[in-house]
């Protein structure tokens, strides 16, 4: 059995954040705290009454959004734990009728992508593996590809195209939940995966950010791991935030994305990178609360209003959202 650093939370460093400026003096904790819970509060307001209108999981109203709430709260935040628990029951829900598709390794939308996500959210949640994810994990070892890889949407961008995003939570989350019976079988999935995550050219900012903390998580060798860190670190802008694609501006889901896959990875939040990356998040979040981001993907759902900002943009608008609040939160650090 391989090593399993928990990929979730670590003490952190004090951060005090003005641009480059480490002074207690310009108030920037309280501005992060602030943020943070501004940013909590629209969330809620998006997701709270997503049962009305969608029965099914989505990575975008369930798995970032929990993390944006799991993150703030494991920093000292409050956070709305009736919503969370809501959040976790509609994860569970949406696979416990499915069994049969399942164990079968077909017949699940999103395929691997959408299955890794709801395992990624079941874990932020601390939920026990029972029969239900012990068919989630059937099928993310019958449906990797290959050469190590799993499904991605191309019409799907930026949230569902990363094959290092889709490799890294499938193999992860594979690990954590796989029952005994079905260990050996894990174990060469996450050796497959791992590797490509090494041998694979990235081609965007979630590529890079991903391929990061996926070797971080599965014990992938330290020369690899800090060469990732580097690639990423290489990659902020001037600006201090992070672009999704190279000829995009920076953006709250590239950056938050980043910030917190840096941090999470063991980079010091007091770091100027990351102080960097802070000031950019706090410049441009709106006044509602939320940061806005503009979609690339085909729809492929009925367009509906889930009661977060920006039209027909909301939902990578949530996804951009729930990146930069766990990214400020986890850069707070209470006495």
């Amino acid at each position: 059995m391989m090593s399993r650093p928990n990929p979730m939370f670590r003490p952190l460093l004090p951060a005090l954040f003005c641009g480059l400026i480490a002074s207690p003096a310009f108030g920037a904790q309280t501005d992060v705290e602030s943020a943070v819970t501004k940013g909590l509060a629209v969330l809620a307001q998006g997701t709270r009454d997503y049962e009305e209108h969608r029965s099914c999981f989505t990575c975008h109203h369930q798995t970032l959004p929990m993390l944006a709430q799991a993150t703030a709260k494991k920093n000292g935040f409050s956070i709305d734990q009736k919503l969370f628990d809501q959040q976790t029951r509609i994860t569970h829900d949406g696979f416990k009728n499915r069994h049969d598709k399942l164990l079968a390794g077909k017949g699940i939308g999103g395929q691997s992508m959408t299955v890794g996500y709801a395992l990624w959210a079941l874990h932020l949640a601390d939920w026990k593996p029972d029969q239900t994810t012990d068919a989630m994990t059937a099928y993310l070892i019958k449906t990797q590809r290959k050469d190590g890889g799993f499904y991605t949407n191309k019409k799907r961008p930026p949230q569902e195209d990363s094959p290092f995003t889709s490799a890294t939570i499938a193999a992860y989350y594979l690990d954590q939940f796989v029952s005994d019976a079905r260990r050996n079988e894990a174990d060469a999935v996450i050796a497959r995966a791992r590797g490509k995550l090494i041998r694979s050219e990235p081609a965007r900012q979630e590529d890079l950010n991903a391929r990061l903390w996926g070797l971080h998580i599965l014990s992938a060798d330290k020369k690899a791991i800090k060469a990732a860190r580097r690639a990423v670190l290489d990659a902020q802008r001037p600006d201090g935030g992070w672009g999704q694609l190279p000829d995009m501006e920076s953006d709250s889901y590239a950056t938050g994305q980043a910030l917190w896959m840096l941090q999470e990875t063991g980079g010091k939040v007091s770091s100027p990178a990351y102080r960097r990356g802070v000031a950019y998040l706090l410049k441009t979040q709106r006044e509602d609360g939320s940061w806005f981001v503009e979609t690339r993907s085909h729809p492929i759902q009925t367009y509906f209003e889930s009661g977060f900002p920006h039209g027909k943009d909301q939902f990578i608008s949530i996804c951009g959202t729930s990146w930069a609040v766990a990214a400020l939160a986890a850069s707070v650090e209470r006495d």
